[in-house]
């Protein structure tokens, strides 16, 4: 594919996009997290830390959100920049722009392995598999170190930081480390690692103890937030056309950087959304199950009358039963599931206005 920025007249970021996308950006975080702590009430599921620090993620998604308004508005991004007399200068448009991309950035990298590691903690919540567990476990090291030394790599990119802000790019020589090549590394990286979180628990969603229809559906839900790898593609895509156009027109870059890395920062945006709302999708399952079961029951109250449409209505609330018992169950230290409270909830399924009579026949038959 040839590089789109060759064309002067690339830009699928206007204005209207980065500020329309942004506010979308805001709410869609809020619901996201929302759903999951309603999710989390209705199936009376104990709250825990993969779900507490959604909340962090979702205020990082927030922030950067108002950021891209802040720096599209007041910054030019999206824009031509701003010349005076036909020259690059340090108009107040430049120095917003270099500061909330700043700021971008430093959020972004953050929400980044936030997001990881609630996904990485939802996986050790709900697998109790010991070999799984070590793997596990290794990948929440391994994420936090890369979070906290890119994290810090980002924070400290200049000496000073304003350096950032008071000199133009091609002017930070050793003051700065070489920035396209070190966000290019860092969109690799972070797609590997995307690519091996999501893969992780598939081989042991496979060893579950049901049907195959429904082993695909438990994957499905998992790797819904695969979707963030796409994102993830599509930024290292952009990552390396800005730094081929770069290294192929320096002098065209430097000259309107608020037309060119517009595309970067917004998918900086859309990896950290989309991440969240992917770590957040395996927790709906009760809603989902919630409204299979309102259905069911409506299927079966609409049936014929009589003693047939009783039996079959009693039926599939024993079923109905055991399916929300199922969805309790746990993987076990021997890779089987397992359930607690059956018989306590068999009982259950007895109609309240009908006597039930446990008795044994014995019939004997003897010659005429």
């Amino acid at each position: 594919m040839s590089n789109p920025y060759l064309d002067p007249n690339y830009n699928p970021y206007p204005r209207s996009v980065l500020v329309g996308t942004a506010v979308f950006f805001i709410i869609l975080p809020i619901i996201s997290v929302g759903v999951r702590f309603y999710a989390r009430s209705v199936s009376w599921a104990k709250v825990g830390i993969d779900d507490l620090i959604t909340i962090p993620s979702m205020l990082i998604c927030i922030g950067l959100s108002i950021t891209q308004i802040i720096a599209t508005e007041a910054g030019g991004l999206g824009s031509h920049q701003e010349l005076v007399d036909g020259q690059v200068a340090h108009t107040t448009q430049l120095y917003v722009y270099e500061k909330t991309k700043y700021t971008y950035q430093l959020l972004g990298t953050v929400g980044l392995w936030v997001i990881k590691l609630s996904v990485l903690l939802f996986f050790r919540r709900i697998f109790s598999v010991r070999s799984f567990r070590v793997i596990n476990d290794v990948f929440i090291g391994i994420t936090v170190a890369w979070g906290i030394a890119f994290t810090f790599t980002v924070a400290l990119q200049c000496t000073p930081v304003s350096t950032l802000w008071e000199k133009f790019e091609i002017e930070y020589g050793d003051s700065c480390i070489t920035v396209q090549p070190f966000y290019f590394s860092l969109a690799i990286s972070d797609l590997i690692l995307d690519v091996v979180i999501f893969i992780l628990p598939v081989p042991h969603l496979w060893q579950l103890q049901l049907p195959w229809r429904e082993k695909v559906g438990v994957a499905g839900i998992f790797l819904l937030g695969s979707i963030v790898v796409a994102i993830g593609i599509t930024r290292t895509i952009i990552f390396g056309w800005v730094i081929s156009f770069t290294t192929a027109n320096p002098l065209v870059y430097f000259s309107d950087i608020t037309w060119y890395t517009a595309g970067t920062l917004f998918w900086h945006l859309a990896e950290n959304e989309v991440g969240l709302l992917g770590c957040c999708l395996p927790t709906y399952a009760p809603l989902f199950r919630g409204v299979l079961k309102k259905r069911t029951t409506l299927g079966a109250s609409g049936g014929s009358s009589g003693l047939s449409s009783h039996k079959r209505s009693t039926h599939t609330a024993y079923h109905q039963r055991l399916e929300d018992e199922e969805s309790l169950t746990r993987v076990g230290g021997s890779g089987q599931v397992t359930s607690a409270g059956f018989e306590e909830h068999a009982l259950e399924a007895i109609p309240n206005n009908r006597i039930v009579v446990n008795t044994k026949i014995q019939a004997e038959s003897s010659a005429a």
